[in-house]
This record gives structure tokens, C-alpha cells and sequence, in this order.
């Protein structure tokens, strides 16, 4: 297995079909296919090795696309920089991966002297389409001065890639990913998620983030068309679907509900798409069901994975969102496995819990990584038997579908009950006036933690904590139920649009050396 595969096959097949647009540009599959050759053979006459490690830091492109195989085509590792980090997070990363190379696009090129300095590189190559800045290498010449240069990618369990995880605790950790993962978890994709060389893809979660990256790849092994946004916005998602006939989307649950709530959501055609691939955090049931109503032609499909096993790992069909042949509807699981992945719910010892017992996700099979970068003792810990134990807590139902209640970690303990922020945000989520909440413990001198509720309310709506916490009382036992509540603008979010739940905590453990009570 090889990375490459995916683009010699969309090439062959679909030469003349197009591969990507980006904003008015639009290439075919056999546009890339001989640009990307000449990309690769562009970055080694850079003097760029095989195994090297490569950085790029950029919004989502059509160059990002080519980049992904141009560097897998040179046999060069590539690490993909996350856009929403500040530039120390970023000079960890280039640092610890010990990167021989960077490449920016025009809205991080004049961060480029910043991270050099930092961690110094003579290979540096500016990807956008402004004027390249001085010292840096043109991403277009170096494809128009190169000769084609023949595939010399890795293979099977060879590294591939490394990503780097969100580093809620202690220094982030790079994800070693091989070939094998990524083909794997591109196979995974289109048996299970329907991929297909009709499919025109949105891209609006980042490249630099799983959810952007492994369908790109599954997508270019099916032949489909890539239309990239530089990065989510609802009205640009909107305007693209509109203009390109998109059919399939991925939202993380808090980009789907930025759009359901927004002022021009009516204005825009949106009866393209056919299929919405949501997941990378809960989706509340209000949203869920707000989406359904308000968006009729759409099939949604939960996916669940982790950087850690290449993405999708459990998958929950458009059919079960309703009643069917498992009798209720079973939309509130995250799924079931997906195709070639063993998963199963253990306990701290690692051995599996009874059915509808709560436990942690263990996932084996050949989407895990290889490990964490330089750190075998994380690597050890995460990685046990054969199986990737995953930090989210769930239970399986007598069909195999499972339901997450949380992040392990995330649990709320308050007099000496357990408490799932999942099962409270759903209940605070379903008051009319909430546009987004997420659920934290709080230090809480009686019941040694307290359930806090950060909510962000709808434009033009009112709500009082007391009016919201009673709201809860009606839907869930009161020992769940929010002590307080605090009002925010908008929670705070990670590139790939999860809540940084460690951000909306940090205040109110300050001081306490231990982050549970």
C-alpha cells in the first residue's frame, strides 16, 4: 500500500474529470497528475531527502491537495501545521518533528521569519498565489522548472505522515500515520461513507486535521471532485454549494448549527447535497433534529474516529436515525464499527464490560498508528495488546451500537455520582434560546465538583441561568442537572471545531494541583 495509489488511479480513470476547484480555478485529474510528479521533484532539488519531515502551514487549497501526494510521490514526511495555533505551538511542532522544511501559504507567510527563527530551515516554499516574499522558494516554479520525476513513495507500515493531537495535557503528540493507515482508512471511507467518482466534496474542515485530510484521500482514490474553501464560513459554504452542486458535506456539529442559526440560511439553495458526514464531537439532539427539519434532501452520517486510527472508526447510517429494524431510533449512538476495525469497551484493566455497561473505546486493526513521535512511553500507554485505547467513554447496546457519554477525563464526579456532560449539554442544548453550551466540573466545596453550564444564546434571544437550570430539571435527575451557568458570546474552539473544553476550565481550577475534586 502506498499513498500514491489513489492519485495513479484517479488519473487513469478519470483524466479528464475535474479533480479540483479552488475559488474561479478548476483542474483535471490529468492536470495533477502531471503537476504533482514535477512538484516532488521540485522539493527534493531543493535538496529535501527521502524521510525528511516537511511542514506546511496553510488554509485549505487545491496546492494543499497536490502537496499531500507531491510529498508522499518525493518519499517525504509530511506534517501538516494547525492554523488556529499561535506561533509557539507551531515551533513545538517543527521543532519536535525536527522538520527540514516549510511550506506557507500567503496568509502565514509573514509568520515564516517568526517560526525560522525560532527553528532554522533553508527550505522554504511559498504556496499561495500572491507575490512570493523574499527568501522563499515559488510553490508554481517550482513545478515549471522541475522534470517529471518517478514515484518514489513509501509503502505499508512506512511513515507516512505525522499530525499533531490538540496537547490538552502536557506538549502536543505527533501521530505517527503509514501508508497502510491511510489506504486503509480510504477503503474504510468509500465502502462505508459512499464516496464514489460522482461525489463533489465540500472541504471546509482543515486539511492540517484528519477530518479534512482522510477524505481528501478517499476521495482522490474514488476519483471525485475536490471543492476546497480556504476555511469554514456558513455564508461561503453556502455560496459554494449553491454554485458548484456540492452532494456531499462534513461538518463538525458546531459548524452545522453556525449554519442552521444563521440570517441567510434560507437565501441559498442548499438541495444539492445528498449526504452530511458529521462527527469530531457530539452532535446534540436538538441541533440533530433542527437539521433533519430544516434540511430535507440531506442524509446525515455520524462518523467517530480519532487521529490516532486514521479517522473513521464507527459509523452510524442515515437509516438509524429514525425507528427501524432495531425498534427506537438509535441516533443518539455514535454507530457501529466500521468496515475492518475491531472495537470493543473495556474496562482499566483492558478487558471488554458487558454490554450496556460504560467503559472506554478500544479500537484495533490496520487504521492505528504506528505511535507518538519520539515518545514510546505515551506510545506504550495508548497502545496495549494490539489495542488503541482511545480516552472516550462509552457503552454498547445488544446490537453493537455505541453510545460515548464523554471524554474519560471529561467525567464529572458530584457526590460521588457520575455525571456524562454529553447527557446534560443535550438537555441544556434543547432551550429554545441556546445556540451552543458545553458542560464542565467545577470545584465545589459540598459535592466536590459542581455541573457548570457555558452557554452561548441565539441572536435576539433571552435566558436566565435560573430559567435554564430549570428547563434541565424537566429532562434530566436534578443531581445532573447545572449548579450554575455561565453566558459567553461563543465557546471557545479548536481547529477542527471541537470545544476547548481545557480552555473553559483553566479559570476556575487555577491554583488546585489536580484538575477533579
Amino acid at each position: 500500500m502506498q499513498l500514491t495509489q489513489a492519485l495513479t488511479r484517479a488519473v487513469q480513470t478519470r483524466a479528464t474529470s475535474t479533480a479540483t476547484i479552488y475559488k474561479d480555478r478548476k483542474r483535471s485529474w490529468k492536470e495533477v497528475g502531471e503537476r504533482v510528479p514535477r512538484l516532488a521533484a521540485g522539493l527534493r532539488g531543493l535538496g529535501l531527502k527521502p524521510g525528511d519531515r516537511l511542514a506546511v502551514l496553510a488554509f485549505n487549497s487545491d496546492n494543499y491537495i497536490e502537496l499531500f501526494f507531491a510529498a508522499a510521490w518525493a518519499n517525504l514526511v509530511l506534517v501538516p501545521l494547525n492554523t488556529r495555533w499561535a506561533v509557539p505551538e507551531n515551533l513545538y511542532s517543527l521543532r519536535d518533528a525536527e522538520c527540514s522544511g516549510l511550506l506557507l501559504d500567503d496568509a502565514f507567510a509573514p509568520q515564516g521569519a517568526e517560526l525560522l527563527a525560532g527553528h532554522p530551515m533553508a527550505h522554504v516554499v511559498h504556496m499561495g498565489d500572491a507575490p512570493t516574499p523574499p527568501g522563499m522558494h515559488a510553490y508554481e516554479a517550482l513545478i515549471a522548472g522541475s522534470k517529471p520525476m518517478p514515484d518514489e513513495c513509501g509503502r505499508n507500515d512506512e511513515l507516512c505522515g505525522i499530525c499533531y493531537t490538540g496537547g490538552t495535557t502536557g506538549d502536543p503528540k505527533g501521530v505517527m500515520l503509514s501508508h497502510t493507515n491511510f489506504i486503509t482508512a480510504s477503503i474504510n471511507w468509500i465502502a462505508t461513507l459512499h464516496f464514489s467518482d460522482q461525489t463533489v466534496y465540500l472541504h471546509s474542515a482543515g486539511l492540517f486535521h484528519l477530518a479534512g485530510s482522510s477524505p481528501a484521500f478517499a476521495l482522490t482514490l474514488a476519483g471525485g471532485t475536490h471543492v476546497c474553501l480556504p476555511k469554514f464560513d456558513a455564508v461561503l459554504a453556502f455560496e459554494a454549494i449553491q454554485k458548484h452542486r456540492i452532494n456531499y458535506v462534513l461538518f463538525v456539529p458546531t459548524m452545522i448549527n453556525m449554519m442552521l442559526n444563521h440570517p441567510d440560511f434560507d437565501k441559498y439553495d442548499l438541495t444539492s447535497v445528498r449526504y452530511c458526514e458529521y462527527g469530531a464531537s457530539p452532535m446534540p439532539d436538538a441541533v440533530l433534529a433542527a437539521a433533519i427539519e430544516k434540511l430535507p434532501t440531506w442524509e446525515f452520517i455520524q462518523g467517530y474516529g480519532m487521529t490516532e486510527t486514521a479517522a473513521l472508526t464507527v459509523s452510524l447510517p442515515w437509516r438509524y436515525h429514525f425507528d427501524g429494524e432495531h425498534g427506537k431510533a438509535k441516533r443518539q449512538a455514535a454507530g457501529r464499527a466500521s468496515y475492518g476495525v475491531d472495537v470493543r469497551i473495556v474496562d482499566e484493566e483492558g478487558r471488554e464490560v458487558p454490554r450496556g455497561t460504560p467503559g472506554e473505546i478500544a479500537v484495533r486493526g490496520a487504521q492505528v498508528m504506528l505511535g507518538y513521535w519520539k515518545k514510546p512511553e505515551a506510545t506504550a500507554a495508548a497502545i496495549r495488546n494490539g489495542w488503541m485505547h482511545t480516552g472516550d467513554g462509552a457503552w454498547m447496546d445488544e446490537d453493537g451500537f455505541i453510545y460515548i457519554v464523554d471524554r474519560v477525563k471529561d467525567m464529572i464526579i458530584s457526590g460521588g455520582e457520575n455525571i456524562y456532560s454529553k447527557e446534560v449539554e443535550n438537555a441544556v442544548h434543547a432551550h429554545p434560546s441556546v445556540r451552543e453550551c458545553a458542560v464542565i466540573g467545577v470545584p465545589d466545596e459540598k459535592w466536590g465538583e459542581a455541573v457548570l453550564a457555558v452557554v452561548a444564546l441565539k441572536d435576539g434571544k433571552t435566558a436566565t441561568a435560573e430559567e435554564i437550570i430549570a428547563h434541565c430539571h424537566k429532562l434530566i435527575a436534578n443531581y445532573k442537572c447545572p449548579r450554575q451557568v455561565a453566558f459567553v458570546d461563543a465557546l471557545p474552539l479548536s481547529g477542527a471545531g471541537k470545544v476547548l473544553k481545557n480552555v473553559l476550565r483553566d479559570p476556575y481550577w487555577k491554583g488546585k494541583k489536580r484538575s477533579v475534586n
